[in-house]
């Protein structure tokens, strides 16, 4: 594992890009809304590819997944409508087979993902992407880590051949606590008012008004209830 002392997060998250891909993906919408990521993937190959979908659940990115010309395969470890049983901490893929690894919100879920991720760039093959989302601001729901983008880019920095390309933000911790926290009714209806009434009053904070662009969209992965992202796989890790 590289442990590079020089690693600065700050630097890191300035030079990447900061916003959603461009919306051009416009087939069929998973129960968990993946547009942003097909739409990185659309942008992404050229001619279909091999799709992991780690920690595939109920297999709702199939859907898009194939709409797109891909063919799919879907791993968990205890889903009954996945294609393979599997551990993510040992994917049984043969190394660099795979031409891109999704996980819409799974890396949190995971004991170890040090090893989840040394597994995910052995089985990319070089070119390859690894797109997804991480819970940051979330409740708890039976997760281990949630990853500031900060973390995430220093879980990248450790296998020496993924380069992150693109990190945004997927959802405020407001709307977050009220769609997912286990408070009463109200409260939730209370904190999701609050967070339409965040989005409709910028002018409250004046201030992020003369904020560049990008200030305000690293200002906005670091309030964000889960963080998207796209990396690539460089070179081989033999």
């Amino acid at each position: 594992m590289r442990r590079d002392l020089h690693f600065d997060p700050i630097k890191t998250l300035a030079a990447l890009e900061t916003s959603a891909p461009a919306s051009t993906y416009q087939g069929p919408r998973a129960i968990r809304d993946s547009k942003s990521l097909m739409s990185g993937i659309m942008q992404w190959f050229d001619k279909p590819c091999r799709v992991l979908d780690l920690g595939c659940g109920p297999k709702d990115q199939k859907l898009p997944v194939e709409f797109l010309c891909h063919s799919y395969v879907g791993v968990d470890y205890d889903s009954t409508k996945a294609d393979l049983l599997a551990d993510g901490h040992a994917l049984p893929f043969r190394s660099e087979s795979i031409d891109c690894v999704l996980s819409y919100a799974v890396l949190e879920h995971l004991h170890n993902p040090y090893i989840a991720i040394s597994e995910i760039e052995r089985v990319l093959r070089p070119g390859g992407l690894y797109v997804g989302t991480v819970s940051q601001g979330e409740p708890f729901h039976h997760s281990y880590f949630h990853h500031t983008a900060w973390a995430l880019l220093s879980l990248l920095d450790s296998r020496p051949s993924l380069r992150p390309v693109r990190m945004w933000p997927s959802g405020d911790t407001l709307g977050s606590l009220g769609r997912m926290g286990s408070y009463s009714k109200p409260v939730r209806k209370s904190l999701a008012l609050l967070d339409a009434f965040n989005i409709a009053t910028p002018w409250l904070t004046p201030r992020m008004a003369r904020l560049p662009a990008k200030d305000l969209q690293i200002d906005a992965i670091h309030r964000a209830g889960s963080i998207a992202f796209l990396v690539e796989k460089v070179a081989s890790c033999a």
